[in-house]
C-alpha cells in the first residue's frame, strides 16, 4: 500500500506564516476524510483548536473555516513524508515505510517567517520530530531534547533561530499517557471540577502553544 501526499503542494507553507504544524503523512484512504485537508480524517487537532479559540475557529468545522483560522493566526501546516508504503493499513507512524521525505520543507521554512515549529509526534522511528530533526536536518536527538520536548535551532540553519516543540498528541488515545505526565500532574488541581479534566488541560495546552508569541 503506497500513499502519496495529497496536500503538500496544494497548501504550501505561506511566506508570512510565523508558526508551522508538522506531522508525518495523512492516512491512506483520504477519499473518506471528514475534511479534505491535513488531519481531516478525524479532525482531532481542529476540534481542540476550535475549543481553544472558539471565536476564531467555529463549529461546524469546514475546510474554509480552518483555512481562514490558519491565515488569521499566521499558521501553516506541512508534513515530513511525501510518499510512503505501509506495513499495515493503519494511520500509525510505526507502520510507515518512508519512500520520499519532504526535503523541500527546508527551503519553504527559510522563505517564510516561521519562528516556531509544532510537531504532532515525537522521537520514535517514524515520528514527525525525528524525521525532521534527524533525517531531514541531519541533527542528533539528545536526552535533554527528549526531556524538554523542545529545542532551539541555531540561527545559521534558517537565517534566524527557530523553536521546535513536540506537542502532546491531539488524539484521544494520548489522554491516558498524558494523565500520568508531569506537566498534567503539576496542573491537575486546576481541573478538579471538570468532568473531562485531561481533555480540558489539553485544550488549554494547545491554546498556550498556539497563542504564544
Amino acid at each position: 500500500m503506497t500513499t502519496t501526499h495529497q496536500y503538500l503542494d496544494k497548501y504550501p507553507i505561506s511566506a508570512d506564516s510565523e508558526k508551522l504544524i508538522v506531522g508525518t503523512i495523512h492516512p491512506h484512504d483520504h477519499d473518506n476524510f471528514i475534511i479534505p485537508f491535513f488531519y481531516g480524517n478525524v479532525t482531532s487537532i481542529w476540534t481542540l483548536l476550535s475549543e481553544a479559540f472558539p471565536n476564531d475557529l467555529q463549529r461546524p468545522l469546514t475546510l474554509d473555516g480552518i483555512l481562514k483560522f490558519l491565515k488569521s493566526k499566521k499558521i501553516s501546516v506541512s508534513d515530513t513524508i511525501r510518499k510512503c508504503d505501509r506495513k499495515n493499513p493503519t494511520a500509525l507512524d510505526k507502520d510507515l515505510i518512508p519512500l520520499e521525505l519532504n526535503k523541500q520543507i527546508k527551503d519553504d521554512i527559510r522563505k517564510s517567517k516561521v519562528s516556531e515549529i509544532l510537531f504532532t509526534s515525537g522521537f520514535e522511528k517514524n515520528n514527525a520530530f525525528k524525521l525532521f530533526y534527524v533525517d531531514i536536518l541531519g541533527l542528533k536527538i539528545t536526552p535533554e531534547i527528549r526531556s524538554n520536548r523542545q529545542v532551539m535551532l541555531d540561527k545559521e540553519l534558517f537565517g534566524r533561530p527557530i523553536k521546535l516543540t513536540v506537542l502532546y498528541s491531539p488524539s484521544g488515545s494520548s489522554n491516558v499517557p498524558l494523565s500520568k505526565s508531569k506537566i498534567y500532574l503539576d496542573n491537575k488541581h486546576k481541573y478538579s471540577k471538570s468532568s473531562r479534566p485531561v481533555y480540558d488541560f489539553k485544550v488549554d495546552y494547545y491554546r498556550d502553544n498556539f497563542d504564544r508569541k
